[in-house]
């Protein structure tokens, strides 16, 4: 059953809070995008290989993932105000030692540290917004929220490019600095000091550390899996120790008086099926989305930077649509807006699965357009029916579990999809060499091309079951 929320502050407080989460989301998207370009620089500064390098972005994926519920629960229980705020501090905190590293190594190091800071926002931004807003505008505040991440990510790669070749890769995490100590102190003044009886309130620190082992260990396979095989000892391995954690995270948070994780949520039908229905739904758009770039560089020989004017087709719609989409979620809930927007999606990931080796610029950016219409009309309501469909006092949870399902998904696309792609290549007679060197796929287009299209089907599937949760959950979210 919905809760209803009451503002935080009075109404008239409630865009200025909604302001400052836009300032946490934009922040957390440039800075995800604008380290992606950086990558090549990184990796001649420093003299080391990509497989290094790598780690700056997979250490963050992995330290977010393994605390963003631990931290969205610690906003319930001690406060909002000090967590999300003190979440932007260490975010600054981490971008400066980011920007002094001497070595990769050190980078690593201080990317897992801003992982924690972008752990504390990403959990609790969304969770202020909810409680700063009555149920009725729950879904614009959300909107608007997506689109400020989504500007984050459409102005990093730009904005990254041009400060590595005018002031160097360093700035792109000095840049961070300004704005996230302008997000602190905004969230500082504008939240309130929650006035909680702590008496009694424990931190299930068992809980917490299983799940963060649970959940680095299985996207740490995830991101192996494609170079090392289901066959690997270092996959079975790690995929067993992970499994064996999460049992016995189960066996601890159901005997905890306050857990991390509340079982209890899954009781709930629209909370349920809004989860599941986000976890395929970024299943399939992560897959995609590692797809298309081998496609239009490789085989079409677009050079990056128009790879990348194609690529942003489906974000731009995200940015313009999302808030619409929130606005009209408020009025007609979730169901119908993530039913249609799933579908869409399908019809779009379709179409991406026919692509050709002619295939005209227009014919690529539509399906990416329709996909992007697809997913704001998507996230922007899913999200608020599940910040909308639990207790007050377990909304950061919920955002957190709302972070760690679509990274989880995410992750999981891109490994089932690179499995299917290399297995499809190498039924076509490809050698283990050549598979491991995108730029050889050019020599063989038609290899590449069937076993692109037969992959994007398979994952295209997995949307259906989306569709299928997205229309049978809850009517409204309240």
């Amino acid at each position: 059953m919905a809760v209803e929320d009451k503002p935080v502050r009075s109404h008239k407080h409630a865009p200025l809070i909604l302001f400052n989460v836009c300032v946490g989301q934009f922040i957390v998207g440039l800075d995800q995008r604008a380290l992606l370009v950086a990558l090549p620089t990184l990796t001649h500064t420093f003299t080391t290989s990509l497989t290094t390098i790598q780690w700056v972005l997979l250490i963050y994926d992995l330290a977010l993932i393994g605390l963003v519920i631990t931290v969205g629960r610690l906003g319930d229980l001690f406060g909002r105000r000090q967590i999300y705020a003190g979440g932007f501090l260490f975010f600054v905190l981490a971008s400066a030692l980011c920007g002094i590293s001497q070595s990769a190594g050190q980078l690593i190091l201080f990317r897992g540290l801003q992982a924690a800071g972008g752990a504390m926002i990403a959990a609790n931004g969304r969770a202020v917004a909810s409680e700063a807003f009555p149920s009725s505008q729950r879904g614009k505040a959300m909107g608007f929220a997506s689109m400020a991440f989504h500007t984050g990510f459409l102005t990093g790669p730009t904005l990254g490019g041009f400060l590595i070749d005018t002031v160097g890769w360093r700035w792109i995490f000095y840049i961070n600095l300004p704005i996230g100590l302008w997000g602190a102190y905004l969230a500082w003044n504008l939240l309130q000091k929650e006035k909680e009886d702590l008496k009694g309130v424990s931190v299930d620190f068992p809980g917490a550390i299983l799940l963060i082992l649970t959940n680095s260990l299985f996207i740490y396979v995830m991101n192996q899996l494609p170079h090392l095989g289901w066959r690997n000892r270092t996959v079975v391995g790690t995929l067993a120790l992970s499994a064996a954690a999460f049992a016995l995270f189960v066996f601890v948070e159901l005997r905890s008086r306050m857990p991390i994780l509340s079982f209890a949520l899954f009781r709930n039908r629209l909370f349920t099926a809004a989860m599941f229905s986000l976890f395929f739904i970024t299943f399939t758009q992560s897959a995609i989305s590692f797809l298309m770039p081998f496609y239009l560089q490789n085989i079409l020989h677009f050079s990056p930077s128009q790879m990348g004017w194609i690529i942003i087709a489906s974000s731009v719609m995200i940015v313009l649509v999302a808030p619409f989409a929130g606005w009209l979620s408020d009025r007609l809930g979730s169901r119908p807006l993530c039913t249609v927007g799933s579908s869409l999606i399908v019809i779009a990931q379709f179409f991406l699965a026919s692509l050709s080796l002619d295939s005209s610029i227009p014919r690529i950016v539509i399906p990416l357009m329709l996909s992007g219409l697809g997913w704001a009309l998507f996230n922007s309501p899913n999200q608020s029916a599940i910040l909308g469909s639990v207790p007050r006092d377990k909304v950061g949870t919920a955002s957190g579990m709302n972070t760690t399902t679509a990274r989880t998904g995410g992750a999981m696309g891109v490994a089932l999809c690179a499995t299917l792609f290399t297995y499809g290549l190498t039924s076509a007679g490809m050698s283990s060499l050549q598979i491991e060197a995108p730029e050889s796929w050019s020599v063989a287009p038609d290899i590449f091309m069937t076993s692109f299209n037969h992959t994007i089907h398979v994952v295209n599937f997995l949307t259906i079951v989306s569709v299928f949760f997205s229309a049978i959950r809850g009517r409204r979210q309240g």
